[in-house]
């Protein structure tokens, strides 16, 4: 009898097994097996331990989405190490201070990036780097760093991996949240399997399944790509970016993909295009979205383009990796929800005294589950404000601090950030909220709802907007949209047209970016024809 594994790399040596000679990845122009993406990691794994990394270390992938990246996560793995992932566009002073808080051993990294910081010193004197790209010799400045190809060729000796439980460290996913600081989310093999099973579960993902993963692997939605790929036997085509809309259409239609995860962004450039890609498209399966709430635009119009394609909206954080997704078939009664919680998981919402609400009425969102994190990495002061503690250790509840409402089908809807609230005039306003009734307007695919501050009120809402490509779009008409949906003091004193808003390095819409423009006195050009 076969058992299924307990940890994360072992699902890769059993999908090995299976399948030794079945295309595992595609990325950067290379087309690996499991075989190869089996031998590699592990061959990676035995040097790493040869060089006196040991069960527990922190390691450092700073990477694109690469296979370099990819073989990276399992030799680590593999070594009984606990990753992660970093990206490459990432300062110099984030990198340090990560780094630092995982009190790291390793750093793998790119040549030309380590070369931008040749005055780095390292935190500590165990700090080992390797190097990806460029030539055999390390950096003059550098003189211990090793080569990252030489270690993933097979060893003249044997070398004994350590062995590990479910519930020893796999990862620690640094986000930056609200507060700007970057914090280490706790993630044990079990977290990650069980929540990765959850979403094949609903998903009904299968070996025949060719998922394209165009979001950056430090962004855990895009990690779960790779994870999840890899456990079912499937083949992931991993690009380095969605920034070049065209190139992904013709990856779908070249690769045969069935599986296609995205953000509203992706969706957003797709929307975009003049001419729409229906027979491009036409090896789609689904589209899963989470990240940032999907646009009932969005999902309207993708339902009218793609009719064949099931569109799964969901909604997770980094804390407990997925929440919920909302079944297919019910997207078209339902294009706002969020859907129910995913397999293994239970919510409840609760008042501001912690006491759960009627449904219908908002409250925050609180998760329990196998999938919640461990905690906050060297933050037990932040892990305890998070959690609610039950009968037993793993009897607890983590609060997410997002304001949802239930309804009486059982059906979640995502309201907002809590800290995404402002007090305007005496009224509380959920920017968020601002925002689901513009994307509503017919044209508009980006928008973001900002606090402006004011003399009197404190603070009034401003919102930037962004339409699609000869959709004639002006100030009015989203005002008067706004009137018809909103109640009066919700409704934009400020609002800003744009070609597009810009992102942060995950694709999502970057606020800071737009409430640094507002500070300067210069937010956008404005144009009143899209």
């Amino acid at each position: 009898m076969q058992f299924d594994p307990f940890l994360l790399h072992d699902w890769l040596s059993r999908t090995a097994r299976c399948s030794p000679d079945k295309v595992a990845l595609i990325s950067s122009g290379q087309r690996l097996t499991y075989r190869e993406v089996e031998e590699k990691s592990s061959n990676l794994a035995s040097a790493l331990v040869l060089m006196g990394f040991r069960k527990g270390d922190r390691a450092i992938i700073c990477l694109d989405n690469s296979p370099e990246a990819v073989i990276s996560i399992y030799g680590i793995l593999k070594a009984g190490g606990v990753f992660s992932i970093l990206e490459p566009r990432s300062p110099w002073p984030v990198i340090s201070s990560i780094i630092v808080n995982s009190g790291a051993r390793l750093l793998i990294i790119y040549r030309r990036k380590l070369l931008q910081k040749e005055d780095f010193k390292s935190p500590s004197e165990d700090l080992q780097i390797i190097i990806v790209d460029g030539s055999q010799s390390p950096p003059r400045t550098f003189p211990k760093a090793l080569n990252f190809s030489g270690l993933t060729e097979k060893l003249s000796v044997d070398v004994h991996l350590p062995r590990l439980l479910e519930n020893d460290l796999a990862c620690l996913i640094y986000t930056s949240g609200s507060t700007g600081k970057p914090k280490g989310i706790i993630c044990t093999h079990h977290n990650m399997v069980t929540a990765a099973r959850s979403i094949i579960q609903y998903l009904e993902n299968t070996r025949d399944d060719v998922i394209l993963d165009v979001l950056p692997l430090s962004f855990d939605y895009g990690l779960y790509q790779v994870l999840m790929c890899f456990m079912f036997g499937g083949t992931l085509v991993l690009e380095p970016s969605f920034a070049y809309i065209q190139d992904i259409v013709a990856a779908i239609e070249k690769e045969k993909t069935t599986g296609f995860p995205i953000i509203p962004s992706i969706s957003a450039m797709l929307l975009k295009l003049k001419n729409f890609p229906h027979k491009q498209l036409g090896s789609l399966r689904y589209i899963t979205n989470t990240g940032a709430a999907w646009p009932v635009s969005h999902i309207r119009r993708l339902r009218e383009l793609l009719p064949g394609v099931k569109l799964f909206s969901m909604y997770g954080l980094s804390e407990c990796k997925r929440v919920s997704y909302l079944p297919p078939e019910l997207i078209d009664k339902h294009p706002d929800s969020v859907g129910i919680p995913m397999p293994n998981l239970e919510v409840m919402i609760v008042d501001r005294r912690g006491k759960p609400v009627p449904a219908g009425k908002p409250g925050q969102l609180l998760v329990r589950g196998p999938t919640v994190m461990q905690g906050y990495w060297r933050d037990k002061k932040l892990t305890k404000r998070v959690f609610r503690q039950g009968r037993y250790a793993e009897d607890r509840w983590l609060y997410t601090g997002d304001i949802f409402r239930q309804d009486e089908n059982g059906l979640l809807y995502f309201v907002g950030r809590r800290d995404r609230q402002i007090k305007s005039y005496g009224h509380r306003i959920n920017l968020a909220e601002v925002e689901r009734v513009i994307s509503g307007l017919e044209g508009i695919v980006e928008v973001a709802a900002v606090p402006v501050p004011d003399e009197i009120g404190g603070a009034v809402v401003g919102v930037f907007a962004a339409a699609r490509k000869g959709t004639r779009m002006d100030e009015n008409s989203i005002r008067h949209h706004c009137q018809q949906n909103l109640e009066p003091y919700k409704i934009p004193r400020h609002i800003w047209l744009m070609d597009s808003l810009p992102k942060t390095q995950n694709g999502k819409i970057n606020y800071k970016k737009l409430m640094t423009s507002l500070k300067k006195e210069k937010p956008v050009k404005k144009s009143v024809s899209q």
